[in-house]
Order: structure tokens, then sequence, then C-alpha cells
């Protein structure tokens, strides 16, 4: 009975081990859909692995539970090759515990915020070996619930963060962002590149920090770049405390009955971390950290550690540090055996001061100002400078001293040079027991985070050991180098023709929205006749390039005609790629809807055409549209379209700049009888990283299509151009890419120019008439023109012909070959020369061109007979495709002012397949 009762117990418990061993699984995903239901099912012990691939998530609540010794495992099954894209505040909010988060790459944008967020139960966690790219604050910890409880025990282990690019945001910029917990442990991570936009003056970002009343949390051999890829702002390193917590918030086990003056941080440690240029700011801040141990850190240009407020305490021992160790309105640091190079810890200001300077001028250009402003302002700038380098001096961080004893430390390296300053000079009692790279520290320690007694630890080899190719694929350029056009092909031509369809599939009204979702590459759907009262839903829709997906209607005969309904677009696109939609018409109604629209919400959507498509009556307001993309495009072909009574004919992009239009080719269409633009390319800020989104400079082609405002154009403020394209990313991806603007015939604007533009902006060959108004403008609108030609054109205004502004004098800008009848025919700055152009006043069209009149049916700018013809010889610009070719397509053999080749005697037409392919009754077109 005695050996009964004691193998009771324990076969029970055996029993209920096996059966939750039983219960665990472990499977294989290779979608989002697949991902989703898995965590939606998860369960203690269940291992779910992610294929390579690229998941595009909703933001996830994870509620469920692991156990000490069956975690819920989420897994890359190749570290590094399962991506999470996403654009939300949050992409998990963990709840639950014994969560293992491994081998990941989590992409953001430039609205994402967290890409974890930790908090109240989820004790445990252990996110390891992951990357997090471009969010606010990628990891975010604090307490929920009441009474409120924190996330303790939690591992941050060889992660990496950083930014490509700077935070346009007013959230806080901190990609480890820690309020209350207690035991967590940040170890062996990579963070670089954080900091907020330029022009969010006065916003401090930090690499890391735990505040809120966080107690024992440990930083220990992490390595932080503040300055890295990029630079500016005001970026501080490590931080116990962080710049405080609400006490509403606060985690208060453990401190006692203090009210408003709570530790932030109590026994914190930060040991063998390198913190690299972080110049504004100090490289460790103690802000109320209680307890604190700062040992054996490497800190280069920076201003040192501040210790901050009475309720700071710290231990300071065995570091290196640019700056000096600054306690602070009332901080202790208890400092021993440090080295540091900078003589006044007070000279943390400068930056402060300069910031000030900064947040007083004018972002007006330089150019654009009287001359004792520019005077005022190059006084300014030599302040600033002379600031930055007293900084720079043992005045402030002394950073010349570091090359005394490191090979090169501005650039990571710090292998040593001259160690005895160094090597042995630590603390006998130093109870730091290994150093950045792992290897065992003796006494007495060397100073900084290197044991250079124990052997070689080379930041780059340790980065590349930790992280693998999630670091190394960092090491390659983010903006290349701005190309030689000259040998690079350009002017693409796209053919018309397409692979044979693998299957030919027939649908109708009735049952076309259940063919669509079975579509697969290689499939050419045929819609009959017909009139289709629901939208077409390209949704995940994806061909190849060898095996496109093809939606066609009849090519003759009874259409097929989708009508708009309210609240519904036509067509919507998300998450496709190499997909042709043609041979449809569109039909608004007057409906509150749009024509064809890539969703905000569906990321992206590549390599799509659209051709043969009829788009009319999407008119019940200005912003109603043809053709939309409102989230990143690219590869997209849209050709031989008519598109009329619209309220704005083609919209490509956003306000905000964040959807970017890239390497499109928009040709042979007539936009007609629009309220507001016939087309528009917006601007682009710095373009969010997507899966295959094009990264080498590009060209946008906008040819041979017609541009016509004689009709139905709004007035006052609602008038817009016919064409208007913004700026390309002014750093980064993009920002070399150029629009390739010719054979356009741009017609008529009673309230507005015909033309606006900025950016690398070539325009050639096109025709300009405007009876009752300007023809072009190239400004200042949301950046400056750069590189801009604009050749051989033909322009007949009743307003400024050519109008050139605020251009970027460090690029090139031609003017050149054109023939501008105006009575004001050319208004550009200075540097321009304009020489060689033929220019005239208004009257003089009539003798020079056959028919310049405002009837598109009649209207024909081809020259008279040895009207135009050139003797000057014009500067060649060799880069531009076609530029040798006229208006009609056909080679140049006379040398003639303007658009056309001049040499017959009558216009002889536009080359087979050049302009819209349907009758409109125009000459020109």
């Amino acid at each position: 009975m005695d050996v009964l009762r004691i193998s009771l117990p324990v076969l029970t418990l055996t029993l209920s081990l096996l059966a939750g061993v039983s219960h665990a699984k472990s499977q294989e995903v290779q979608d989002a859909s697949d991902l989703r239901e898995a965590l939606r099912n998860a369960t203690a012990g269940d291992t779910i692995t992610l294929l390579p691939g690229d998941y595009f998530l909703p933001s996830i609540t994870l509620r469920q539970s692991g156990e000490r010794d069956a975690p819920i495992v989420l897994e890359s099954l190749i570290p590094g090759a399962a991506r999470i894209w996403t654009d939300h505040t949050t992409q998990f909010k963990i709840y639950g515990a014994h969560w293992h988060i491994i081998g990941l790459d989590f992409q953001g944008s430039r609205n994402a915020n967290h890409a974890l967020h930790i908090v109240q139960d989820a004790d445990h966690a252990r996110i390891e070996g992951n990357r997090f790219q471009n969010f606010h604050a990628a990891i975010k910890a604090n307490g929920e619930g009441d009474p409120r409880t924190f996330p303790d025990h939690v591992q941050l282990t060889r992660n990496i963060f950083i930014n490509d690019y700077p935070r346009d945001t007013r959230s806080s910029v901190v990609p480890i962002d820690i309020i209350g917990g207690q035991d967590w442990r940040i170890t062996e991570n990579f963070i670089a590149d954080i900091a907020h936009a330029p022009h969010r003056v006065g916003r401090n970002t930090s690499a890391a920090f735990v505040t809120g009343g966080a107690q024992r949390a440990i930083f220990d051999r992490n390595l932080v770049i503040c300055e890295w890829h990029h630079t500016g702002g005001h970026r501080v390193g490590l931080s116990l405390g962080g710049g405080g917590s609400s006490p509403a918030i606060f985690d208060r086990r453990g401190l006692g009955n203090c009210d408003t003056d709570c530790p932030e941080s109590l026994n914190g440690r930060m040991t063998n971390n390198i913190i690299l240029n972080c110049p504004k700011e100090p490289g460790i801040y103690l802000n109320r950290a209680s307890k604190a141990l700062i040992a054996n850190n490497t800190i280069y240009n920076a201003f040192g550690i501040q210790a901050r407020f009475p309720e700071t305490q710290a231990r300071v021992f065995d570091n290196i540090l640019t700056g000096n160790i600054w306690e602070r309105d009332g901080g202790e640091a208890k400092a021993e055996d440090n080295k540091t190079t900078g003589w006044l810890a007070q000279a943390s200001y400068l930056p402060v001061i300069q910031s000030r300077i900064q947040q007083g001028q004018s972002d007006s250009p330089t150019q654009a100002l009287a001359w004792h402003k520019r005077l005022s302002r190059t006084m300014i700038n030599g302040l600033e400078t002379s600031l930055e380098r007293l900084g720079d001096t043992a005045v402030g961080k002394g950073v010349g001293r570091f090359d005394r004893w490191f090979l090169a430390p501005q650039a990571g390296d710090l292998r040593l040079l001259n160690g005895q300053d160094l090597v042995a000079q630590g603390s006998w009692t130093n109870d730091v027991t290994h150093d950045f790279c792992g290897q065992e520290r003796s006494n007495p320690v060397d100073l900084g985070a290197i044991e250079y007694k124990a052997g070689e630890c080379d930041l780059m080899t340790e980065l590349q050991r930790r992280h693998g190719p999630l670091f190394t694929s960092l090491t390659t350029p983010k903006d290349p180098a701005p190309p030689d056009w000259t040998r690079v092909h350009s002017g693409k031509e796209k053919p018309l023709a397409q692979p044979l369809p693998r299957r030919v599939i027939q649908a109708n009204p009735d049952n076309y929205r259940d063919k669509i979702r079975a579509l697969q590459p290689g499939d050419h759907l045929q819609l009959s006749s017909g009139t289709y009262p629901r939208n077409l839903r390209l949704q995940n829709i994806k061909g190849t390039p060898e095996a496109p997906i093809v939606i066609s209607g009849p090519e003759s005969g009874e259409p097929a005609i989708f009508e708009a309904r309210d609240g519904e677009n036509t067509i919507s696109l998300s998450r496709s790629a190499h997909v042709t939609v043609r041979h449809l018409t569109l039909d608004g109604r007057g409906r509150n809807a749009a024509g064809v629209v890539l969703e905000r919400n569906g990321r992206y959507a590549h390599h799509i055409t659209l051709e043969h498509l009829t788009i009319r009556n999407y008119d019940a307001s200005q912003g109603h549209t043809g053709i939309t993309t409102r989230a990143s495009a690219w590869d997209w072909t849209i050709r031989n379209n008519h598109i009329h009574d619209i309220g704005t004919g083609l919209y490509l992009g956003r306000p905000d700049g964040s959807a970017p239009f890239i390497g499109g080719l928009i040709e042979n269409n007539a936009i007609r009888r629009t309220l507001g633009y016939n087309m528009q390319i917006k601007h682009q800020d710095v373009r969010d990283r997507l899966p295959g989104i094009p990264t080498e400079p590009r060209e946008t082609i906008i040819r041979h299509n017609l541009f016509s405002k004689a009709e139905r154009a709004s007035s006052d403020s609602s008038a817009r151009p016919n064409l208007l394209v913004g700026h390309w990313p002014t750093e980064g991806p993009g920002r070399h890419d150029r629009y390739l603007i010719y054979g356009n015939l741009f017609h008529e604007n009673p309230h507005e120019r015909l033309f606006q533009g900025e950016g690398n902006v070539a325009l050639y060959n096109n025709l300009f008439f405007n009876s009752r108004g300007p023809g072009l403008i190239i400004m200042r609108h949301n950046d400056v023109p750069k590189a801009v030609y604009i050749l051989q054109n033909t322009l007949v205004t009743a307003g400024t012909g050519i109008h050139i502004t605020h251009a970027d004098p460090d690029y090139t800008q031609k003017v050149t070959g054109n023939a501008l009848f105006s009575p004001n025919p050319l208004q550009v700055i200075a540097s321009i020369d304009t020489e060689h152009n033929f220019t005239a006043s208004l009257e003089y069209a009539v003798p020079y061109l056959h028919n310049a009149t405002p009837r598109l049916e009649q209207l024909d700018l081809y020259p008279r007979p040895d009207a135009l013809v050139r003797t000057k010889a014009i500067p060649p610009v060799d880069h531009l495709p076609h530029l040798d070719l006229d208006y009609n397509h056909r080679p140049r053999e006379q040398a003639t002012w303007g658009a056309f080749d001049g040499a017959k005697p009558r216009n002889p037409g536009r080359e087979t397949s050049i302009g819209p392919p349907f009758k409109l009754d125009c000459p020109n077109c």
C-alpha cells in the first residue's frame, strides 16, 4: 500500500505530462491565411514554422499562453527568410505567457508603430534572432488591467533594430520601449539609425530604455550606432529611466510609498555595451535610476554619461567614453577607473544651442532670400559649424583621443593601436565576467566593452556571427548612384503581344466573380458582352512574368460594361501582380465610385496593364477618378484608353507622398472633359520597403497621349493643370528617377496651365496649345525642380509659354529647340541659356503653323513650308530616347524648331500605333 500511495501521484503527473505533450503540434505555414489560422488555434507546446516568403497580416492579439516547458513557438524555417510586412499601429499584441518568437524579419512602414506590444501577463517571452526594420517603437511593453500587471522575465536577444530613414511622427521613436516589468534581459542586440525626421524639432530619440519602475533590467553586449546610414536629430544611446513616465502607469511593486518621485529604474545594469556616434546626446542616460550599475561600456562620439535627479545613484566604473560623467540636477554617479576624454560635462548643452538656432531659421531656399538674409543665414551656419567643432574638441567630447587608442573608431573598428592606457587598467573587484564577444575577463579587467587580453573581438565578425544575413544585407548601399542614362536602356518598349494563355475561361455577368477567385498564372478570362452590375475585385490575383493573367471583354461588337455602384470602386486592386485588363467599358453613372483603384489597404500592385478601356461618367465630383493608385505601384502600363467625363482622369499616388508610382508607361490615351486634372502623379516621400519594389533608378514614361480640358474644367480654387507631375523621393531609392514626357498633345485649359512639374523632368517633342491661358511651369511645389530638359516642343499659348522658377543650381536645366508663340514666351531663371529657341508673339502662329485653332478637330500645329527651318545648331542631348524622332514619331530629316520635323509640305500624320487608336477627328491626335 505504501508503494501504491507513493506511485499514484507520480503516475498521475507522468500521465498529465504525456497528455500535454500529445496535444502539442508542429505545423508549417506558407501564407498569411494559414498563419492566422495557426495563431488562432495555438496552444501550449505548439511550434508554428513559417516557410520562406512574404506575409501580410492584420493586427493580431495573442492571448493564449504556453508553459515553462511547453512554450508556443513562432519561428522561421530559415532565419530571416519569412518576412512579416505591416503598416498597422501594432502587428502582434501579446497577453499570454511563454511565447517564443524566433528568426523572423518584421518589416514596417512609415506608419508602423509596434511590431510587438508585450503587455499584462506576457511573462517569459523570448524574442530572439529577429530583425525589426522601420518601426517607431518595434518592441513596446507596459502594464494593463485593473489592477495593472506587467510582463516579467522577458528576453530580447540577438535582434536587429534599424530604420532606413528618420521617422516622420509625433510618437516616440524608441525601438525598445519598456515601461515597468521585472527581470528583463536585453542582450546582444544591434540597434542603429533611430531618429525623428529633421522637421520634428526638439524630439529626442533613444536606442532603448526601461522606465516606469522597471526593476533588475539588464543591458549587456548590445551594439548601438545612433548614426550609421543617416544622421541628424538628437539621438540618445541607452537609458535607464528614459524620459520619465506618468505616475498613473508606474509599476509600483517594490517601490515603497513613493508618490511623484519614484525611481524610473531600480537595480538596472548596463555592461559590455558599445555605443557609437550619438554626437549630440549622451551615450548612456540615467534618469531617476536607483542602484544602477554601469560597467565596461565603450562610448564613442557621444557626450558621455549623464546621471540626473536625486533618485539616481549609480556605480560607474571601467568604462571608456568620449565626453565626461555628469552628475546633473542632484544625480549621483560614483565613478571609478573610467577613461574619459572630455573636459567639460556641461558641453552637452552645445547641441541644444545649435538646435535653438536652427529653429529660428526659415526653410525658404537660399536663392529666394534677399541678400541681407542670405548673409545672415551664412553667418548663422558658420556659428553652428563652430559650435559643432567645439563640441568635438577636448572641451566637449574629445573624440580625437580615441584615435590614439583604436584603429578606426569612427568606422566601428575598435582594434587597438595603443592599449597601454586600457589593457589591465580596470578594477580587481569587477564582477563583469565576460566581454562584448563573450570572452572571459580576468582581473584586473581591461577598460571598456572588449577584453583585449582574452583575444580578438572584431565587431563586423561578431555581428555576422550573431545575425547572419539579417545583418549583412544591411551593409549594401540603399541609395544607388545616379545612372549614366547614355548607357542605360531607356524609353522602354513594352510588347503589345503577350504569351499564349494556358487556359481560356469563359465568364458572364452571373458567374464571373467565382471564376476570378480561381484564376491561376497563365489564365485568360474572357468576359461576354453584357452589363455587369457588381465590381471586378482583383485581390491577391497574381500571374508571373512568363504567365500573366488576362481579363478581357469583347474586342468588337457589344461591349462588356461594368456599371458603378455607390461606395464600390468598379475595378478594385489589392496585392496583385502580372495582370492585364483590357476591352472593358466602365460606366460611373455619376455614382459615388471610382473606376480603377489600387486600394490603400492593398499595400501594392505591380506589373498591371490597363488597355483598351473606356472609362466614363465618374464625375459626381472632382475627387472621383478614372484610374487611381493609393498604394505602392510599379511597372504599370496604361495604354490605349479613352477616359472622359471624369472628376480627375488619372490620380497616381496619395496626397501625403506615401504611395509611389514607379516605372510606369502611360501611352496612347485620350483623357478629356475632366473637372480637375486630366492626370496627376503625386510627389513621393521616402519609399517603404516592400517585396520586389524597385531600388534602382527608373523612368516613368508619358507619351503620345491627348490631355484636353477644353470642356467641363473647374475654375477658381478648383482649377487644375492638365498634367502635374510631383517630385521623386529626396533621398534613398527613387531620388534619381525621372519623367520622360514626349509626343503628347496638351490641349486647352481655360483656368490653369497645361503642365506643371518638379523634380527630374524631360519634356520634348510635345504640342502645347492653350488659347485661354499659359503653357507650362516648372516650379517648386513639394520640392524643387532638379534635372529639367525642355526640348523641341511647339507651344501656342495666350499666357506665358515656359516658366521655370526655383530650380536647383546643382542640376542641369536646358530649354532648347522649342518654337514658342506667346505674348511672353520665356520666363526662366537667369542661369538657363534660352538662346537656342524660336520665339514669336501669339499672332505669328497663324502664318507659321497650318491651323492654330482651338477646335480639336481642326487643330494642326504642323509648320508651313520653310516656316520654322532652323539654321542654328543646338547643343545635343544624347540620353533621351526618341529625341531624334518628331511628334509624329517620324525621323527628323530637316532641322526644324519645335515638335515636328517639317520636311514635308503637309502633316504626314502619326506613325502606325502612335497616339490613341480610336477615332477622335483630330489631325494632331
